[in-house]
Formats: C-alpha cells, sequence, structure tokens
C-alpha cells in the first residue's frame, strides 16, 4: 500500500544485478555488498586489475653485491573523498592512502604523494567504517618502491617519475609503462624479465612528461606536445604533435567528467620561479580531428594534478562556490611551517607574511611541493599563501572522529 516501507532485500534480483555490474572500484562493491545478505550472494567480491604488490626487476642490472638482489615493488595509491552522510555541507576531505609492507595503511598528500607525517596531537581514528561515512574512490594511482634487502639506499637512475599500468583481471595479464627521472619511457609487460625502452621513430631522443590510463590504452605526452597511444602489446600510434610552448613547467594528462581528456600545461617566464606556475592552459582532446583543442572552462571542475594521478571533482563539492580551480605539483613550490624560516621565493609576489596560526595547523604538511591557481581570482602560488585552501587536505575535519 501507499506509504509502506519496503525493505532493500526486496530489490528485484535483476535490479541488483544490474546496479553491481555498474560499479566499478573496489570501495562501491564493498559498501553495496554491505547492505544486506541477498545483495552479497548476488554479487562477486571485486577482482583488482592487478594483485599489488607486484615484484618487478630494476631498469638497469647491477651485479655489485649491493644491488644484485634489489627490485621494484609495485604498489597502489588509492584517493578517497571522504564526507558526512546525508549532509549538506559541500565540504570533504580528501586522502590518499597506501599499504605498508607489515598491512597498515599510510596517509599521503593526494597532489604530490607525500607522507603526512601525523603529530600526535592531531586526533584521527584508528578505524574508519566505510558505512558511517560518505565514501567514494576518486582515482587509483601506482609508484614503483626501490627495495633491497641489503638496505643500501637507493640510486637515483632507479627513480621513475610516472607509472602508468593496464590490467586485465580475467586472465593476470598486465602492462606497465614509467617514465624514469631522465624523462624516458620504459615499458615492461607480465612474462618479461626486463625493461625496455618504448619504441617510436625518435622516441628515444624525446623526453616524456605524463601519462594516463585512458579507456583501456596508455596515452603518454611528450616535451613537444606530442601525444602517442599505446596499446597492451605497447605498439604505438602518434594521434597529435604540436609545436613547442616554451617555458613549461609541467604537463599532465587528467580524465575528467563524461570521460574526456584534457591537458594540462603549467608554464613559467622561463626560470624557475618561487610559485613555480605563472600561467597554466587547460585543453581538451577532439577525437574527431585528433587534436588539442584549447578551452578557457571545465564547467566549474576542480582539477587535482598529482603525482601519481590526476582527477577532478566538481566545485560545488568542494566549497559550494564555482570556478576553475587547479592544484598542482612542483619543484619550485614550497610549504615551509618550521621554525627555520620561510625561502624569500616563497612570499616575495605577494610580499605574504606567515602567521603562528598557518604554520601550527599545517606543520604536518611540512616540505610538500603543492600549489593552486584558481581561474576566477587570479591567484597562484604555494598553498602557504592559501591556507584557506589547504584544508581539504589536512588537517582531518572535526566531525571525523566524532562519530
Amino acid at each position: 500500500m501507499d506509504g509502506e516501507i519496503r525493505m532493500w532485500s526486496d530489490l528485484p534480483q535483476e535490479l541488483v544485478e544490474k546496479i553491481a555490474n555498474c560499479l566499478d572500484t573496489e570501495t562501491d562493491v564493498l559498501r553495496f555488498r554491505a547492505i544486506c545478505s541477498s545483495w552479497r550472494s548476488l554479487t562477486r567480491p571485486f577482482r583488482r586489475s592487478l594483485c599489488t604488490p607486484l615484484k618487478l626487476p630494476l631498469i638497469w642490472k647491477s651485479y655489485h653485491p649491493l644491488y644484485k638482489d634489489a627490485y621494484y615493488s609495485l604498489i597502489e595509491r588509492n584517493v578517497y573523498r571522504v564526507q558526512l552522510p546525508e549532509t549538506t555541507e559541500p565540504r570533504f576531505w580528501l586522502v590518499m592512502t597506501e599499504r605498508s609492507s607489515d598491512d597498515k595503511l599510510r596517509i599521503l598528500n593526494p597532489v604530490c604523494g607525500r607522507r603526512i607525517k601525523i603529530l600526535p596531537e592531531t586526533q584521527l581514528p584508528k578505524l574508519l567504517n566505510t558505512l558511517d561515512f560518505r565514501i567514494s574512490e576518486v582515482c587509483k594511482g601506482y609508484t614503483l618502491r626501490y627495495m633491497n634487502p641489503t638496505g643500501s639506499k637507493e640510486n637515483p637512475k632507479y627513480y621513475f617519475k610516472q607509472v602508468i599500468v593496464s590490467g586485465d583481471a580475467n586472465n593476470d595479464e598486465y602492462g606497465i609503462m614509467a617514465i624514469d627521472f631522465h624523462n624516458k619511457l620504459w615499458c615492461i609487460k607480465a612474462g618479461d624479465d626486463t625493461w625496455t625502452l618504448a619504441s617510436y621513430k625518435w622516441s628515444n631522443y624525446l623526453n616524456y612528461l605524463d601519462g594516463v590510463n585512458h579507456k583501456g590504452h596508455i596515452y603518454v605526452v611528450d616535451e613537444f606536445r606530442g601525444t602517442l597511444v599505446f596499446d597492451s602489446m605497447f605498439k604505438s600510434t602518434e594521434i597529435t604533435r604540436r609545436p613547442v610552448h616554451h617555458h613549461v613547467a609541467q604537463s599532465n594528462l587528467v580524465e575528467l567528467y563524461k570521460g574526456e581528456l584534457f591537458l594540462v600545461d603549467c608554464y613559467t617566464r622561463g626560470v624557475p620561479l618561487g610559485n613555480g606556475c605563472m600561467r597554466i592552459k587547460i585543453s581538451r582532446f577532439d577525437k574527431q580531428s585528433e587534436k588539442w583543442v584549447g578551452t578557457k572552462t571545465i564547467d566549474n571542475h576542480i582539477i587535482f594534478l598529482g603525482h601519481d594521478c590526476s582527477f577532478s571533482v566538481p566545485a560545488e563539492e568542494f566549497d559550494g562556490s564555482k570556478g576553475t580551480r587547479v592544484f598542482y605539483e612542483s619543484e619550485f613550490v614550497y610549504f615551509l611551517t618550521d621554525d627555520a624560516g620561510y625561502r624569500k621565493r616563497d612570499v616575495e609576489e605577494i610580499n605574504f607574511v606567515v602567521s603562528d596560526e598557518v604554520k601550527l595547523k599545517f606543520k604536518e604538511l611540512h616540505g610538500h611541493n603543492t600549489g593552486v591557481c584558481d581561474f576566477a581570482t587570479g591567484k597562484t602560488g604555494s598553498l602557504l599563501m592559501h591556507p584557506e585552501y589547504a584544508a581539504i587536505f589536512w588537517p582531518p575535519p572535526s566531525w571525523l572522529t566524532r562519530i
């Protein structure tokens, strides 16, 4: 009858299965299966496209006793958006996590990927019940961690800036592409014993800046804004090449709303500046013409150009405001909160004086190279200059410990 309360378990089986087939993250599947026993029986457990940690060889073989047993461990990192259930408050907490070797979760800055050093006075729950909050997985990234049983420190030549993974959960196949500290592109797939340089015409002479897994293919952009697409066998196709733009600090590929691919370029004056980025240009990939088309807006979305993965969230969910904002990582942006003082170039653009309150509030983000560009206000620079933006990362919201 009208107004009768129905149980979730009464939902028709075909509808439950249809909804379950649309869930593509482990968090969503876990929450869905936790509703009731009938839903759990109709929904298969989430199967990851790639089981991590995954042991991989080094790119350079070494027969020195200190390095002969060293290897890479492929680590998965996830970015989550945490909100109170049934809240009208737009703000949320954005956090990146990775699982350590002892199966504990580490909390990281979702932009620069650096570990957040939690101080004793910071109240953070030891356990987080996902049913008590609105938790959604925003994006997934990977990193290669240098491991050595001898305890020898990592050699810089073994460091990777960017790791892009393509996997198939049905047959345990995977392909991994990675950009090293020389900006060269390497690849390895299931069954390979060694890494190989990606091969495409003059690719050995190019410097690669970023890559992303977009709809099952790996897209990579080089220093000349050329874009290559690789399939699962690492066969490549050049889809676009643009003239050189001088003084580009970095370029990031990001899949935004509606599954479209965007390219975000950060420009400087030609020399490294304290605020790292002077201008940001956003381009959308037009599939029909296979060209990057400049765009002035992305319909009120906030873009996060992360170290391991880039993503976006609607501006309304950020703080209820409208406009385009870009958070980015840059080696020339400083977020210093200790008593050693601040680099002059971190504050010289706006004659900014850091208050004791700001130092204390964001102490756990000390050393994080994170900047922000607000298209509406024209603000660009370190998060230290704009603490109202830093609150999305740290400290955790007070309501997190009240439930």
